[in-house]
């Protein structure tokens, strides 16, 4: 994974690959951000890399700017046009190819002094993810939460997760992903769905703005192909099923399933299950969970994760699972339930099990259809 400065040292430069052009004070005030963000993280760089930092930043400044004419660097510089990438922490990561992918929604929703604009949105099947501008008439902090729920029509429920970063006074970009749960698992081509804010809360001096902003749109999915695996590996009890995997432009989705035993249900309270993957030319695949569903308990479980594109050249993929298996402790399990009344204790059932147990299963290796 190459970061900013790589880059930006790989560019054989000459006067001849600029042009001038204007830009605004947001702009600037977003590129001089992402670079010191960019230099906080790099206090030990070498010296070229700071020259070229500096230059960068004399650019940034000057009344008007130089634009690169090689499309393929200037998209490299994240804060510009693509929030997917400027949320990636300035690496070619996980959002890489998002935006190529995504539709352009640019759909507006304002309240208490607060515009919300949804920029892009993308489904692929499973999740949906949305990237958004905020703009305020004041300061809601480094980084404001905002609470509310996006959700899809006819979805048994799901997980959310949600990026956000100031770009300038009063001005935010964000992402918010929720990984929706249909039943059987099954992927639809089409949703509808609601993202419903009710408040946001400035976490600097935890002061809420309350406020109603409401969106609803309609969304294809990407393309994308399934190859069914249905292999597994199991050890002292625990068995994992890879079920399938979901091929899109920008991502592949892994479902899989984990099963286990009445002996290891007897001993351990938890299973905490992970998976990670790599292809057969060495590529380490970033991924994200997406939830999942099943038992009360927490042990049969259907799960599913997203990874980055796969490489094209790719012929096979390796999964490894890690496993957790590990007791109750006030820590890492509550102990209290929550009930109308209020708050009451409630003791953890004891089992043999202590502290945790971890291991590696076999890998799975998985030979992929062309």
């Amino acid at each position: 994974m190459k970061d900013i400065y790589e880059l930006l040292n790989e560019i054989d430069l000459d006067d001849k690959q600029f042009e001038e052009i204007e830009v605004t004070e947001f702009e600037k005030a977003k590129v001089k951000k992402a670079l010191k963000e960019s230099l906080n993280q790099k206090r030990k760089i070498w010296s070229w890399k700071k020259n070229i930092a500096a230059a960068v930043i004399i650019v940034g400044l000057s009344a008007t700017t130089f634009g690169l004419t090689f499309p393929a660097y200037a998209s490299d510089i994240p804060v510009i046009r693509n929030i997917f990438r400027l949320l990636d922490t300035g690496r070619i990561g996980f959002y890489e190819d998002y935006k190529k992918y995504s539709s352009e929604i640019n759909m507006t929703e304002e309240s208490s002094g607060i515009k919300i604009t949804i920029k892009e949105a993308i489904f692929d099947g499973k999740s949906v993810t949305l990237t958004y501008a905020l703009e305020s008439n004041q300061d809601l902090g480094d980084d404001p939460n905002l609470h509310g729920l996006l959700d899809a029509k006819g979805s048994l429920g799901g997980s959310q997760s949600s990026q956000i970063t100031k770009v300038d006074e009063n001005s935010y970009v964000g992402l918010v992903q929720s990984n929706i749960e249909f039943r059987n698992q099954m992927e639809l081509d089409h949703v509808n769905i609601n993202w419903t804010i009710e408040n946001i809360t400035n976490q600097n001096n935890e002061e809420k703005i309350k406020g109603k902003w409401s969106f609803a749109l309609s969304l294809d999915a990407t393309e994308n192909q399934t190859q069914i695996i249905n292999q597994s590996a199991q050890q002292e009890g625990v068995k994992v099923n890879i079920e399938k995997i979901s091929f899109t432009p920008m991502s592949f989705i892994v479902y899989y399933n984990q099963v286990i035993s009445d002996e290891v249900r007897n001993k351990w309270d938890a299973v905490d299950m992970e998976i990670e993957i790599k292809d057969d030319l060495g590529n380490n695949y970033l991924g994200k969970g997406n939830g999942g569903a099943g038992e009360r308990d927490g042990y049969n479980m259907h799960w599913s994760k997203t990874f980055e594109k796969l490489n094209p050249n790719a012929t096979k993929l390796i999964l490894t699972t890690h496993l957790n298996l590990y007791e109750y402790t006030s820590e890492n399990h509550g102990s209290l339930e929550i009930t109308k009344e209020g708050s009451k204790e409630i003791l953890l059932p004891k089992k043999s099990g202590r502290g945790r147990e971890k291991f590696t299963l076999d890998d799975i290796v998985i030979e992929l259809k062309k």
